[in-house]
């Protein structure tokens, strides 16, 4: 432990090594600790060892990451001090004491601005390096902060998947790209980076609400968490206007439903390739899940997640899924009885129901066999509109043409239905029976 006694008295000391003395200006660190006790000492040193060293670590690095560190420093110091100072109980004595220290610290970012451009004095800069200083000095004392600066502790307290945190992530890091400081984020500023995304990047008006949605609440939360926003200013990157869509270009875009016809055409395909002689457990794979989903209408994740415990007595319990209306238990269709009774052969209660799946990167088990689906429909002259998930669309088609009560397709599908008084609010749901009935109606001629 790094500590000595004179004169009865512990103090704390560490030895700066010479390639930080220059920085910081001596060759060690000492401070008395005010106690004879050793126990203490050494409990009171701690803290003073990892600020130290933390000193130490920020003196070896290059200049310019040295004091962009100082001035985090810094800016944290001032925030903890306007946070005392806001206190109405604050005694007089000590409010003068907290005041002179948050202009201790405001004059030592001062003068530290000025050395980086050699000077001693404000009046000895350009007209272009007083206005970078001042921005730099805006920055430094906490007036403004970098968009960026509490990105990591906004992520870790977001309780989502790790997918839409990396999503979230690279949403909030492009925009900074453009706009690097909070005070930046203007009704104007927000505008041309929409104009971007939609002109430069391609993205279409949905995705751009998703990265508005996703940069709102980092706003708030800036706001709310670290006073970086004043309370009066309105959230720029909500109410904006998106950009106008051409009509013609958004019905070619829009995603479709298979047909029977469609299907069966899938099926095939499918199928041969699973009992080719070169086909893989991903091909098998493939196969099954698309029969599981023809005939269930279920999500392609939510069909790669269930467990053996989660199909029996006919019915399917699907209890991870994205929306809490997709937390459901639907009938088994009769043609995927025999597809079950294969899956669950020898298996425990506890394995995935499709066990030949593989995980991908956040734990997702179907994103191998979607791509395998994609390209399978594309040698079969299916476009973008077409993807796994128009299967679900295939599935409420065929529900709504055989009459059957929007309500119980919601139910089966997973959707949300409307808050009206009689199903929304009041209602425990279709039975079983009324499902089973429904689903039993989805018939492709296989």
């Amino acid at each position: 432990m790094h500590l000595d006694m004179q004169k009865g008295v512990y103090y704390a000391q560490l030895r700066v090594p010479k390639d930080a003395q220059k920085v910081i200006g001596k060759t060690a660190f000492k401070r008395t600790l005010q106690t004879r006790n050793k126990l203490e000492a050494q409990q009171k040193a701690i803290p003073l060892i990892q600020q130290w060293k933390a000193e130490i670590d920020t003196a070896r690095l290059p200049a310019a990451e040295r004091l962009t560190a100082q001035f985090s420093a810094h800016r944290a110091e001032i925030r903890e001090l306007e946070q005392k100072l806001s206190r109405s109980s604050l005694p007089q004595a000590k409010h003068k004491e907290l005041i002179e220290l948050k202009a201790l610290i405001e004059g030592i970012i001062q003068d530290d601005i000025l050395a980086t451009h050699g000077a001693a004095d404000g009046q000895e800069l350009s007209t272009e390096q007083l206005i970078e200083s001042q921005e730099t000095y805006m920055l430094a004392t906490g007036q403004t902060m970098p968009f960026l600066e509490h990105l990591d502790a906004y992520l870790e307290d977001s309780q989502v998947e790790k997918k839409t945190k990396q999503l979230k992530r690279t949403q909030i890091v492009n925009y900074a790209a453009d706009a690097p400081l909070v005070s930046d984020a203007t009704h104007q500023t927000i505008r041309d980076y929409i104009r971007k995304m939609s002109k430069v990047r391609g993205l279409s008006n949905k995705t751009i609400k998703t990265h508005l949605s996703s940069l709102a609440v980092y706003f708030e939360y800036l706001r709310v968490e670290f006073s970086a926003v004043p309370q009066d200013r309105l959230n720029p990157f909500k109410g904006q206007k998106l950009p106008e869509v051409n009509r013609k270009a958004a019905l070619k875009a829009e995603r479709m439903a298979f047909n029977v016809e469609d299907i069966q055409k899938l099926d095939n395909a499918l199928r041969l390739k699973a009992m080719s002689n070169n086909a893989d457990d991903q091909d098998l794979a493939l196969y099954d899940v698309f029969t599981f989903a023809i005939y269930s209408g279920a999500r392609r994740e939510e069909i790669g997640k269930l467990t053996v415990d989660c199909v029996k007595d006919d019915v399917i319990v699907i209890d991870d899924a994205k929306s809490r209306a997709g937390i459901r238990t639907i009938p088994l269709h009769s043609k995927l009885k025999p597809l079950v009774a294969r899956l669950t052969d020898g298996a425990k209660g506890s394995d995935f129901l499709f066990r030949k799946l593989t995980a991908a990167q956040y734990g997702h088990r179907t994103d191998a066999i979607g791509k395998r689906f994609g390209r399978t429909k594309k040698a079969l002259g299916y476009d973008k509109r077409y993807v796994f998930h128009s299967i679900r669309r295939t599935v409420a088609t065929m529900l709504e043409q055989s009459d059957m009560l929007e309500n119980v397709a919601s139910d089966i599908l997973g959707h949300e239905k409307a808050a009206t008084l009689s199903y929304g609010l009041y209602s425990g749901g279709t039975s079983i029976n009324q499902m089973r009935f429904a689903i039993e109606t989805i018939d492709y001629n296989l």
